[in-house]
């Protein structure tokens, strides 16, 4: 017997959210910061590590960890939960809500989680593309909604891999005229500086997700947390699996919070960086970056994708392929990262460029 007749059908169907591994020197691929978590903190975090039993268990409930996050975000810590990074949320989301035969409404082109695992439970995906200049198109998705009466509808906002932020307003006349569930992941948060935070005041079908991966420097710890109202959250904490977030990622993401004034002025860095790579990339022959206000940077080229890739590649600067993303055909994506490994990005970028004219 073949053990993949075991598979549901629409499971072998899906391709995989993988990242293939190269070789590199300059790692700007993945929009990690390029700031790592400052050693007095490590050491700290270690010492408490040392002492505490790996034994037992991490809290059920981690009550510290959800009050440092209601004082962050000014939300009341019951509507609060956090999880294995925000990905671990975005799946339990679908489970709470899809079952087979559900609609989803994406904006694409976007992160491809969201589709992923809609298609996994059943759900049928409508996607509504982009303007195009990479913008939402937020009558087209009006229309989606009504059409389709999705049971969820995902946002990311900044979008990755565009860069493009969600107009609140178009937002809040979507959440106004569905009863569809909607969620709006604010990875890229704290480079925006724009939250649809205070709609959830007004509506409570409103779900926002972050993550401690990308201003918080915590990648490699998958931390994070979904923002709703109280009782929504008590029913997505019933499909969450049990001691998710290990006591070394809790508190390590208390010690983040308590020090984020240091990590602030890091993504004001970042963000003053990004408006040069910006400005730089606009300089150069061929290549149209797009505005962004996350901590990466979409541009297209008239020249071959791959090529273009491969050449930076081989001068060891490692960059994001998203053509094969819907309309992204002619475009990568960088990640902002410090003064001296944006100018090395740069520099390299132009050499590929010249070579290819």
């Amino acid at each position: 017997m073949n053990p993949l007749d075991f598979v549901k059908p629409s499971i072998r169907e899906l391709l995989p959210y993988t990242l293939r591994q190269y070789q590199y020197e300059l790692k700007l691929n993945q929009n990690e910061n390029p700031f790592d978590i400052p050693l007095e903190l490590k050491d700290k975090l270690l010492a408490y590590a040392r002492r505490r039993s790996w034994s037992r268990y991490p809290d059920f409930v981690p009550e510290e960890f959800h009050q440092k996050l209601a004082e962050y975000t000014g939300w009341a810590k019951e509507g609060i939960l956090v999880g294995n990074g925000s990905n671990e949320l975005i799946k339990d989301i679908c489970i709470l809500i899809l079952e087979k035969g559900s609609r989803v409404v994406i904006p694409v082109p976007t992160f491809t989680l969201y589709k992923l695992i809609s298609t996994a439970l059943g759900a049928e995906v409508v996607e509504v593309k982009l303007k195009a200049d990479y913008t939402f198109d937020m009558e087209a998705l009006s229309e989606a909604v009504a059409v389709h009466s999705p049971a969820l509808i995902f946002f990311s906002s900044p979008n990755n891999p565009t860069g493009s932020i969600l107009p609140i307003d178009g937002l809040e006349k979507i959440l106004q005229e569905t009863n569809s569930l909607v969620v709006v992941d604010e990875a890229y948060y704290e480079f925006s500086g724009t939250t649809c935070l205070p709609l959830l005041k007004k509506h409570r079908n409103l779900i926002i997700l972050r993550t401690f991966s990308k201003a918080f420097s915590l990648a490699g710890l998958r931390v994070g947390y979904l923002i709703a109202d109280p009782e929504l959250v008590k029913e997505i904490a019933k499909v969450k699996l049990p001691y998710n977030l290990n006591f070394f990622s809790q508190i390590a993401a208390t010690y983040v919070l308590e020090n984020r004034a240091l990590l602030q002025k890091r993504v004001e860095y970042i963000v003053r960086q990004k408006d040069m790579v910006y400005q730089a990339l606009s300089g150069i022959p061929g290549v149209k970056p797009y505005p962004s206000y996350g901590n990466f940077i979409l541009f297209e080229t008239l020249f071959d994708v791959k090529s273009l890739f491969f050449a930076l590649l081989r001068k060891g600067v490692l960059v994001r392929d998203v053509s094969g993303y819907p309309m992204l055909s002619r475009a990568l994506r960088v990640t902002i990262s410090k003064e001296e490994e944006n100018r090395r990005f740069i520099r390299t970028l132009r050499e590929a460029v010249d070579a290819a004219q």
